[in-house]
């Protein structure tokens, strides 16, 4: 098992944190919580418009993602796979917004050449 350094965790945490205090716009998805089986990662990133879609899952299982946008000057297309098949959601800005996901989860900002989205998220592992 990866051990991750407990400084990126509070890290991460302290800025998923303060960016839901600060965000726009929260959304989320149904979840079951009492299905949550493990905590898999935390993570942070910058997306830049023109760069390919940035892979945060492809792995066939099931998960969670609360994705956190905290800063943006371009709109965040998320791919990503539920039960239903293929979907695409588009976060116009900062926000907050939950994925239950089987196994499929990829971010692509969009808009302005020269323009970036700033996100964070952490993944979660579901019963099967």
């Amino acid at each position: 098992m990866r051990r991750i350094p407990i400084g990126a965790v509070l890290a991460t945490a302290v800025v998923c944190a303060a960016a839901a205090v600060f965000s726009i716009e929260s959304r989320a998805q149904g979840v079951d919580f009492s299905k949550i089986d493990k905590f898999e990662s935390l993570s942070s990133g910058t997306l830049r418009v023109g760069s390919p879609p940035k892979t945060i899952i492809d792995d066939g299982e099931r998960h969670v993602v609360v994705l956190t946008i905290w800063d943006a000057d371009a709109e965040t297309k998320v791919y990503w796979r539920s039960a239903d098949g293929p979907r695409t959601t588009v976060i116009p800005g900062r926000g907050i917004q939950t994925f239950q996901t089987l196994g499929e989860l990829k971010l692509e900002a969009v808009g302005d050449p020269n323009h970036e989205v700033q996100y964070g998220y952490v993944l979660l592992g579901l019963e099967k």
